[in-house]
């Protein structure tokens, strides 16, 4: 028995380790995001301008907070994708968003503002929620840990990826264009072989989820 939980605690301690780079990058992103929220109190003049900004910045800095939480709490995995493509799919597909830091920003329209902050507000506190729903069994790369098919998971197989691509497009709005959108096409692009590697993994780890497959949709119901 001794032997037994010092291998599973070895298990957990490695899991922790290999997400150890992500949870340092977002407490980083947490403090500078917090030091926005500094400055937009300090600087704007424009009280519903002022609580769009912020709360879209406030729910962006949670989203990142609740993924520190899980990746110490969640469940070992029991099944990985094999090889680096998906691996890699999976980190560009999930941070993305980063590389909107080399763009210029761009000074908004009240119109575009408040586009924008919906946007991240609505996409964020989607993806809080359904991170809270998956809890234990939350993970950046293709891994499977446990069958999540209830809550969200009822209407579409990936709701988190819905979620951060409707926050990725709102903060697009933020940063000089055309090169925000192509970051953001390219985010969106690298979901679909993300699904597919995840799905797979799924499929080989859990038999009852090829009959989830079938009954559900992959990112919008009765369409695709």
């Amino acid at each position: 028995m001794n032997t037994r939980l010092i291998t599973i605690s070895k298990a957990r301690l490695l899991d922790l380790a290999a997400a150890s780079p992500l949870i340092v990058w977002y407490a980083f992103a947490i403090a500078g995001l917090a030091m926005q929220i500094g400055g937009q109190i300090a600087t704007s003049t424009d009280p519903a301008r002022l609580a769009l900004s912020a709360g879209a910045t406030l729910a962006a800095a949670a989203f990142l907070g609740l993924q520190i939480v899980v990746f110490v709490i969640r469940r070992l995995p029991v099944g990985k994708a094999e090889g680096w493509r998906p691996r890699i799919l999976a980190m560009f597909g999930a941070n993305a968003a980063i590389i909107f830091l080399a763009l210029p920003r761009v000074e908004l329209s009240p119109l575009l503002n408040v586009v924008s902050s919906v946007l991240i507000i609505g996409g964020s506190v989607g993806a809080v929620i359904v991170a809270s729903w998956l809890g234990r069994a939350f993970s950046v790369l293709p891994q499977a840990r446990s069958l999540v098919t209830e809550g969200p998971y009822r209407f579409v197989r990936h709701p988190l990826y819905v979620a951060e691509q409707v926050a990725t497009f709102g903060i697009m709005w933020q940063f000089q264009q055309p090169g925000a959108l192509m970051v953001a096409l390219l985010s969106l692009a690298a979901q679909f072989p993300r699904m597919h590697y995840e799905e797979q993994i799924l499929a080989q780890t859990f038999p009852p989820y090829r009959a989830y497959v079938e009954r559900t949709a992959r990112l919008i119901p009765g369409v695709y």
